[in-house]
């Protein structure tokens, strides 16, 4: 497994493979509590294609951006294991980050997965080694179910993130920064997502996101139960 990591600009390929893979786990890469089998599918698929894209596009382009006062580079990077072994080199998994603006040695992770048949072999302990040795101290959201796998590698439950928790790995400093649901509706092919589904269910659009938003609901009180009993700020 070769291990590589892009800060001045990214393979197209290791791009386009990670926007695929992040795309097909889409469910768990979204702030709302979706499910495979739901009519608003697409909607998260769209959200995890337009917002990795974006992200990737900018690794190694130098982008400035006066935040706080402040004139700041957006940083972007990601690692990505290649399997190197196979027939043709294949991406096995990726971990797309940003470092935080105003400190240094801290970094959040943004879209992170592994492609399935290359699971629970070590992949993403590899690749998480890779950016720790350039950052002390990273912080991510993820689904509940994933939680007892990051404390397993240093990770403490910290807080609720919409649907997802948040953990860090140690004290937090600096400022994070994304692009809001703002600038998502604004995406033409958001919107695209959002008039097929409509097409698609009609008089059962509003049914569909009342479901989405009842299960986020719920899966939010679920980790504030858990925060609870890990004796975490909900």
């Amino acid at each position: 497994m070769e291990i590589l990591h892009f800060t001045d600009g990214i393979n197209p390929l290791v791009m386009e493979r990670s926007i695929e893979l992040a795309v097909s786990e889409a469910p768990a890469m979204v702030g709302q509590h979706i499910d495979y089998d739901s009519p608003l599918l697409l909607l998260a698929e769209t959200e995890v294609r337009i917002l990795l894209g974006e992200s990737l596009r900018m690794v190694g382009a130098g982008a400035i951006q006066q935040m706080d006062g402040q004139m700041c580079e957006l940083q972007v990077g990601i690692v990505a294991a290649i399997d190197d072994e196979a027939e043709e080199p294949r991406l096995a998994g990726f971990i797309q980050y940003k470092p935080r603006l105003f400190t240094t040695g801290v970094a959040t992770i943004g879209y992170a997965a592994v492609g399935k048949e290359y699971r629970n072999k070590g992949v993403f302990t590899q690749m998480l080694n890779e950016l720790k040795s350039q950052y002390s101290v990273l912080t991510l959201d993820c689904p509940l179910e994933l939680v007892p796998m990051y404390e397993k590698l240093g990770f403490k439950a910290e807080n609720a993130q919409g649907a997802h928790v948040g953990m860090s790995s140690g004290p937090m400093t600096g400022q994070n920064w994304m692009h809001d649901q703002e600038y998502l509706d604004a995406q033409l092919s958001y919107k695209r997502a959002k008039e097929e589904i409509r097409t698609k269910l009609g008089k059962g659009t509003r049914d569909a996101y009342a479901k989405r938003d009842a299960d986020t609901r719920k899966r939010i009180a679920e980790i504030h139960t858990m925060l609870n009993a890990h004796g975490a700020r909900a």
